[in-house]
């Protein structure tokens, strides 16, 4: 079982919800105590809490898959896919501090190469980029994946966009997630372009990012290893944006048994 979810405070995730609801023939299916819509093994399901503090528990699934809005001071427009992750000694937006969850590397590369695909096709011109790892929820046993609208009240309920998310998203689910080297990303900033153009033309599968402003908080180097770790699948490779890494992190991550550094 693969679950979409999707909070009922959140405008931008109500909008992809409902057009996926169109893309998709879901039916609607008694789950748990309450309702929610199935697609095969997929399971779109609404919360009456934010995503960051999202608690499920279910044997048997899969992945999980958060439709979210993203909000950032600029305000500008965008469409973004990332991992969620607290990765300094503070949790200010859900989560645990120094916790991340398991990412999962080949749905966060389809879903932006299909945002990109997408858009392109219904003539949207947006960014789309790929985002350090950040905010809750961070102790889900499943690995947590969200897909973004960004980044204001009328980006978050405008038609197309919500349209050519859940286009994305439905795309994805339709297709064969890619085997490969599981990576992690380390340097660079929130909106990564290295990361987001070697996801996007170059097949890399990343999960984790670690951005520079992380360690230039004083993360713990021994974040490296739980992102690694909290990889679905095994990871065996480090993308590193080479000047946009302090010089003591790249010497810790030169001590990393089993993974390849690729400078970039």
């Amino acid at each position: 079982m693969k679950i979409l979810v999707y909070s009922k405070l959140d405008p931008a995730g109500i909008n992809i919800s409902s057009h996926l609801l169109y893309e998709l023939p879901f039916k609607e299916v008694p789950f748990g105590a309450s309702v929610a819509h199935s697609y095969g093994d997929f399971y779109l399901l609404s919360t009456d809490s934010p995503l960051i503090n999202l608690s499920l528990s279910f044997p048997s699934t899969e992945w999980i898959l958060c439709l979210s809005k993203h909000k950032s001071e600029s305000g500008m427009r965008c469409l973004t896919a990332h991992t969620p992750g607290n990765l300094c000694d503070h949790a200010d937006f859900g989560g645990r501090p120094k916790e991340v969850a398991i990412s999962n590397p080949a749905l966060q590369a389809s879903l932006l190469k299909e945002l990109l695909r997408t858009s392109s096709d219904l003539g949207l011109e947006v960014p789309i980029s790929v985002e350090a790892t950040h905010h809750g929820p961070t102790s889900l046993s499943v690995p947590v994946t969200f897909v973004e609208i960004g980044s204001d009240e009328a980006a978050w309920k405008d038609n197309l966009l919500g349209k050519t998310v859940a286009k994305a998203v439905s795309n994805s689910l339709k297709s064969s997630l890619k085997d490969g080297e599981f990576a992690i990303g380390v340097g660079g900033g929130h909106y990564p372009e290295k990361f987001t153009n070697l996801m996007l033309n170059e097949g890399a599968l990343i999960g984790h990012i670690i951005p520079k402003y992380a360690m230039n908080e004083g993360m713990d180097p021994c974040m490296f290893k739980a992102c690694i770790e909290r990889t679905l699948g095994k990871c065996s490779k480090a993308y590193v944006d080479w000047k946009g890494t302090p010089s003591k992190y790249k010497e810790y991550l030169k001590t990393i048994e089993g993974i390849d550094l690729v400078k970039v």
